[in-house]
């Protein structure tokens, strides 16, 4: 048996060849109490400190917010008690969380206050999270306790000015000296914790031999701002979460010892990738759990709020608003469960469906905020209230962790890859292009081979309640397979330019995901559930899955109708000419 055949399934990927891995999303996981009692011991301890913390004005988001920073009795409240040593190892000082541990407890911490979660998840998930992965048993050793303990905090500094997050076409360069060391010059944009870190992971390109010729590759460092060469250049305002803070940085000349290089020289692209998958997944959950608190206050208020005589919660568009965020909060926390399953697995592939969750998640965060401020009217948009905070604390989940738009395209690139190698042998073409996605398409092409193995049908044992969703969801898989087939045959090595029809393809398997996952969620609540909970299950998991299918329907469609995406470019063209909008005013033309 070959490498390839022996990777491990992917079930977004499945998806695009009519194979349904029923295995990686059921039975659905049990909670924490039942796998690691342990563990979820020490996460409702720290659910308790955060609620003392907030009750004691240490986490105060609106003071954050109007400050923009995070105080440093803040932060030393936060190591006190163990939360900036979520990801390190025991052995290290910290508390060595699963995956699934740690972005719930983030979700936690981004729910009290989007700016601290992003102080956290820095730290933990990104800086502290490339030592934790990559570092050598001596750096570990050197840098891990004293991040565990928050002495200092940890910046991971891949983004640059020109070429954003692409790791494999950063303008960083290291230049090795004589005596081992590395010389780095250029610039870091956008740094979470950059301005205060004194532990950063970053990332340089270096010269490496590939094939008896000399190329440059990204390799990581840790570097420390007191090494000769670092400056902060500055910091920036920023419409959210304010009180996180953002750095650029430049690196003129600067001296890192060879003992700072984190893995292997040339292996960088690796490091940042396996980081940054891990990102998405504790965004997922910091989305998905602040969206709940969001519908908290929506009912709140929207119960509270009289008008004409009665609240506004008894009207019926209020009640589709209410509604709706509540069923993809559902999904939303099924997706997360299962991915939770993956990441906790090193033998599992939990990239495409870490990109789903990210990618709903934070659309579905920010829906969720617009209808508060919707629900909440003139309220909605003025201090003292938190509402419009809210929805400026929302807005940059879709940037973060990669663009939306950029992991769209990494999950349909991923997925057409193997039935354009059997339809018409262009899997091999979409190699290099995928790479043009920048971080995301290195990953991508690594797992691009893979044979698809599954089944066309979802075999797990359902509650009879469900057959109706189960039957939908085989149907849908089957036309999004009919349809990558379509599109692969018409375009051939084309389709990877044509976005439009890539962005189609991947909203279908987001669907369809989240439409899995909530299915395997909800027949869990009906083996072990009361019924009461079961009730309310099967009531969020038929309005989920009506919904999605109807979306799912929607956008099926649309990929015959590609005669508007050439509108669509037409106009976009014109646009593009005219510099913006070209046409005179309809009312007094020429002003």
């Amino acid at each position: 048996m070959t490498d390839i055949e022996t990777q491990p399934a992917s079930f977004t990927r499945g998806l695009f060849a009519r194979a349904i891995h029923d295995d990686l999303v059921f039975p659905y996981p049990a909670p924490l109490d039942e796998r690691s009692p342990e563990e979820a011991k020490v996460i409702r301890r720290i659910e308790r400190d955060l609620k003392e913390m907030a009750a004691a004005g240490l986490i105060d988001a609106a003071r954050s917010d109007e400050e923009e920073t995070v105080r440093e009795e803040t932060i030393r409240a936060l190591a006190e008690r163990g939360i900036l040593g979520l990801s390190i190892p025991q052995e290290y000082g910290g508390l060595g969380l699963s995956a699934t541990g740690y972005a719930h407890v983030l979700g936690l911490v981004a729910t009290l206050d989007a700016s601290l979660g992003v102080l956290v998840g820095v730290h933990c998930g990104l800086g502290s999270k490339a030592l934790v992965l990559f570092g050598s048993a001596e750096q570990k050793a050197r840098y891990l306790p004293m991040l565990a303990r928050g002495e200092t905090l940890a910046a991971y500094a891949l983004t640059e000015p020109e070429t954003g997050s692409d790791a494999q076409n950063i303008k960083t360069t290291a230049e090795c000296e004589s005596d081992g060391s590395w010389r780095l010059n250029g610039r870091k944009i956008w740094i979470g914790n950059g301005h205060r870190a004194g532990v950063i992971a970053t990332f340089a390109q270096t010269l490496v031999e590939r094939r008896g010729e000399m190329v440059r590759r990204p390799t990581a460092f840790i570097i420390r701002p007191d090494m000769p060469g670092f400056r902060v250049v500055g910091t920036f305002r920023k419409m959210g979460i304010r009180g996180s803070t953002q750095a650029e940085l430049e690196y003129k000349d600067l001296r890192v010892p060879a003992e700072h290089t984190l893995g292997d020289v040339g292996k960088g692209f690796g490091v940042a990738v396996q980081v940054l998958n891990g990102g998405r997944h504790s965004l997922a959950a910091a989305c998905t759990s602040a969206t709940k608190h969001l519908l908290d206050e929506m009912t709140r208020y929207a119960e509270q709020r009289v008008q004409f005589g009665q609240p506004i919660a008894s009207f019926e568009i209020t009640q589709r608003k209410l509604a709706a965020v509540a069923a993809d909060a559902y999904a939303a926390d099924a997706m997360l469960g299962v991915l939770g399953r993956l990441a906790d697995d090193p033998t599992a592939d939990q990239s495409l469906e870490a990109a789903c969750c990210k990618v709903f998640a934070s659309d579905l965060i920010w829906r969720a905020a617009d209808e508060t401020v919707q629900i909440a009217g003139g309220r909605g948009f003025v201090k003292p209230y938190p509402y419009e905070r809210f929805l400026r604390d929302a807005r940059i989940n879709r940037i973060f962790e990669g663009t939306n738009e950029i992991l769209r395209l990494f999950i349909a690139l991923n997925g057409i890859a193997e039935p354009a190698e059997r339809l018409a042998g262009n899997g091999s073409a979409l190699k290099s292009p995928l790479r043009n996605v920048g971080l995301l398409g290195g990953f991508a092409a690594e797992r691009l081979m893979q044979r698809i193995r599954g089944t066309a049908s979802l075999d797990a044992p359902l509650d009879a309640r469900l057959a109706k969703h189960k039957e939908k969801l085989e149907k849908h898989v089957g036309e999004l397979a009919t349809a990558t087939e379509a599109v692969i045959t018409r375009h051939r090595k084309a389709i990877i330019e044509k976005q439009m029809i890539l962005e189609r393809l991947a909203n279908m398997a987001i669907d369809l995901f989240a439409t899995a996952c909530t299915i395997s969620r909800t027949q869990r609540i009906i083996e072990t559930g009361s019924e009461t909970e079961v009730e309310k299950a099967l009531a969020l998991c038929d309005l989920f899955c009506v919904t999605a299918g109807r979306r799912f329907r929607a956008v099926r469609i649309s990929l015959d109708e590609e005669a508007d995406d050439d509108r669509r470019r037409a106009v976009a063209a014109i646009v593009r000419a005219d510099r913006g909008y070209g046409v005179p005013s309809a009312v007094l033309p020429g002003v």
